[in-house]
């Protein structure tokens, strides 16, 4: 039943103001309670300004029970159904309110025989005594006679080690007496000594302790010396190894951007340099993909930029020739060979959907397992492709001399590359002035 609108000649009243006059008054619900509602022509005598859950602070009519009209009385069934949910499922009371669970004194006489059980329980073994426990603060109580008498034996054990521990020497496999009891307890009970007593040891214990602490400070400034040492050689020889490069002017670099990072992304600007400053390659290459946008953040080539670019197939022979026989640098070399792996895999796989499509035209006839035949021979042709280059990775070695230790990973951390723009000439330069530092390194150790 909605609330009626509240005249402005009505009263309101809080519920501890109502006059005594009126207190016979009933709001809708309280009328329920009665088997009552209000007649279809009674108007509200005033207005309670009460909260209810599910609607908040509002003012609720006020009726005359006298003049509200009866219910309909409840049917058999639904005076049953009432009675089972003021029904307590423990006890069997009916209670003159809804239960849910259980009635108060169910709860309240639950929650004795909860206590009462924890109080017979030891919350050391959990055993059940028959009658309670002396409930104390300190651990002496709430115990069983059996535990009682373990801890107490525990306690007794680790005050007599402790004494023991003082008195004698702390040396390996020595129980020579080194302090007597009054000799403790006279500086435990000197408040200067803050340390407090500290157990004595005797002169061999004393001499062997110095002799085997010293040989370990040895054995570490050996192993650390050992470690510097075999860094140094390491060093050199990246350094070596970078000087080598520098001096080989058949030595070339080659890096690529692609539209993304994923297995099946597509390079779309590729560039050869050579050690003498020669570009050998530097064009970019339409992908047949869209280029992402966040790729586009990085490296700054556009879709626009590769519309009517060379693909990767037209520029394979050229990218064959720079590299034949040559040794070929890359700035971590898995990512860019993956990449190369891939284009020349769909390459091949283009061929060989020509050559079956021609074989097809003329034979009429479809070999069954065509396309898995298709995709394992392109695969094995970029594999050979790719072998017959001398590629070479420059970040591990890089990042090996530069000596950025991670513990994290258990290794020297990769460092990254600062091409600049990010175009794959740029890298290429950057990789150059990367190995050349690694060389002047040489000059500067003889000087």
């Amino acid at each position: 039943m909605s609330v009626p609108a509240k005249p402005e000649s009505l009263p309101v009243y809080e519920r501890r103001d109502i006059p005594a006059d009126q207190q016979h008054l009933r709001t809708m619900t309280e009328l329920k309670s009665l088997r009552l509602k209000p007649a279809p022509d009674q108007e509200p005598a005033a207005f309670v300004r009460v909260y209810r859950r599910g609607h908040g602070w509002g003012n609720f009519p006020l009726y005359d029970p006298a003049a509200a009209s009866k219910m309909r009385p409840l049917s058999v069934k639904q005076q049953a159904a009432k009675t089972a949910r003021r029904t307590c499922p423990k006890c069997g009371a009916v209670r003159n309110h809804v239960v849910y669970g259980q009635c108060g004194p169910c709860q309240v006489q639950e929650q004795q025989e909860r206590q009462a059980l924890q109080a017979r329980t030891c919350w050391k073994c959990h055993r059940v005594s028959l009658a309670p426990f002396r409930s104390g603060q300190n651990e002496e109580q709430d115990r069983c006679t059996p535990c009682w008498v373990l801890w107490r034996l525990q306690k007794q054990f680790e005050a007599e080690r402790l004494a023991v521990w003082r008195r004698t020497c702390p040396g390996r496999d020595c129980n020579l007496v080194t302090a007597t009891d009054e000799e403790i307890a006279a500086v435990r009970a000197d408040s200067t000594h803050r340390v407090g007593w500290v157990p004595r040891w005797c002169p061999p214990c004393a001499e062997r302790d110095a002799r085997e602490r010293a040989e370990r400070q040895r054995s570490y400034e050996e192993s650390r010396r050992q470690a510097e040492e075999h860094r140094r050689r390491r060093v050199a020889e990246l350094v070596d190894w970078a000087q080598a490069l520098v001096d080989d002017p058949t030595v070339v670099v080659l890096d690529s951007e692609t539209t993304g990072l994923e297995d099946d992304a597509r390079i779309v600007d590729l560039a050869v340099y050579g050690m003498g400053g020669d570009v050998l390659l530097d064009t970019l290459i339409d992908p047949g993909v869209p280029i992402p946008a966040e790729s586009t953040d990085i490296h700054g080539i556009t879709n626009q930029m590769t519309t009517g670019a060379p693909s990767f197939a037209d520029v394979l022979p050229r990218l064959g020739e720079v590299l034949e026989g040559r040794r070929c640098l890359i700035y971590n070399k898995s990512f860019d060979v993956g990449r190369l792996r891939h284009e020349l895999t769909l390459h091949y796989l283009d061929q060989a959907a020509q050559d079956a499509a021609r074989q097809v035209s003329a034979t009429g006839i479809m070999p069954e397992g065509l396309r898995e035949q298709a995709v394992a021979r392109a695969q094995k042709q970029a594999a050979a492709w790719l072998a017959a280059v001398k590629f070479e990775d420059v970040m591990l070695p890089y990042s090996e001399w530069f000596g950025d230790w991670s513990d994290y990973w258990g290794n020297y951390a990769w460092q990254p590359l600062d091409g600049g723009d990010h175009r794959a000439l740029s890298d290429c330069r950057a990789v150059v002035d990367l190995l050349k530092g690694m060389a002047r390194q040489v000059h500067a150790e003889t000087a």
